[in-house]
């Protein structure tokens, strides 16, 4: 599969990854398309630097940390066999296991990690640079940690912290997206726009998450389909292939099984007369099909490609099943891609 000719403005891609990671609640907090920033890690930069400030500013969240430690007199539970061991007595101290309230706390450490990674990006914006070391520099009551990718699950946010969700998210995608650049040993950003194959799973999560979060008619989820009536020896169908839904659109009255694809060339052939696919439009009739088989809900399929600064429509009734083949410019401000998103419904 070729690469992409041209790239989704970064501003964009950063509103894909936002739908496609659930964290569309905070979008508007920052105002990405006035920053006029020409890469994605500096883009990631600023909006963490954004809502790091907020928390700073409304104060760092605190936590029970669990200490052993020498202290004087009695501080929580007495550990007495320690206490005769360290001859703490002679002192007047004794050791205890105590909870302290401190910024100290996991998701604390996580934002201050990610704050410095940012800092090993060789290209960093300048700006963003002196933003993201002057606020490492204020969680100075943090410990300074590495973090993976199981530290993010045991996060554990309540009611009083929710203002770190946000935060924390945009710390996920920048600790998923940042790799180390073999030779140098320099961090850089994944090219989202670059590859196919990355574009193509984040614009199928984006999907998927605009439809459920931005209309009320229909739900929207992956479903799997099975073969209808078909027969075999239990081993001879477990050798079907599976058949995975990226989305099933469905609502009281109609539903809809949307399949994205991410191609370099949404059409193929030569010269202007290009075609659909046709491994597409197979696809998309079997999905079809045997899932209409086994509900009453009137069923449609319909293939969505991304372009950029190209358009295309096309509407077939395909084996007595309305089939759309649509796509959707990624190039347009957003205001036109979620406009054309919706509209998609109504056609």
């Amino acid at each position: 599969m070729r690469e992409t000719k041209q790239k989704v403005p970064i501003q964009n891609v950063y509103r894909l990854l936002l739908y496609a990671w659930n964290l569309v609640g905070e979008r508007e907090a920052v105002n990405v398309d006035a920053e006029g920033y020409a890469e994605l890690h500096d883009l990631f930069a600023h909006v963490l630097a954004q809502a790091v400030g907020t928390l700073l500013t409304r104060g760092l969240d605190r936590g029970y940390v669990p200490r052993d430690d020498s202290v004087q007199g009695i501080r929580g539970k007495l550990d007495f066999g320690a206490t005769i061991k360290h001859a703490e007595l002679a002192n007047a101290r004794t050791r205890c296991r105590f909870d302290d309230l401190e910024y100290d706390v996991l998701h604390n450490r996580i934002i201050k990690a990610t704050l410095r990674r940012l800092q090993q990006i060789k290209n960093l914006h300048p700006k963003n640079r002196s933003s993201v070391r002057k606020l490492e520099r204020k969680m100075d009551a943090v410990r300074d940690v590495s973090i993976t990718a199981h530290d993010f699950r045991l996060v554990q946010l309540h009611g009083n912290n929710r203002l770190y969700e946000f935060a924390i998210g945009i710390c996920w995608l920048i600790h998923e997206n940042l790799m180390i650049e073999p030779r140098s040993g320099s961090l850089r950003f994944r090219e989202y726009a670059a590859t196919p194959q990355g574009m193509g799973s984040l614009f199928q999560s984006f999907v998927r998450n605009f439809y459920r979060l931005e209309q009320r008619r229909f739900t929207s989820r992956g479903a799997k389909v099975d073969w209808h009536a078909a027969t075999g020896t239990p081993t001879e169908i477990r050798r079907l292939p599976e058949m995975v839904c990226d989305i099933v659109l469905e609502a009281a009255d109609r539903c809809i099984v949307l399949d994205t694809k991410f191609y370099a060339e949404a059409l193929v052939g030569r010269g202007k007369e290009k075609k659909v696919s046709s491994e597409h439009l197979y696809q998309i009739l079997a999905y079809v099909q045997n899932r209409s088989a086994s509900h009453s809900t009137p069923h449609e399929g319909m293939l969505l490609y991304p372009v950029v600064h190209e358009q295309f429509g096309f509407d077939y009734r395909l084996l007595g099943y309305r089939v759309q083949v649509r796509s959707v410019d990624l190039a347009q401000p957003w205001p036109e891609i979620r406009r054309s998103l919706l509209g998609l419904l109504d056609a």
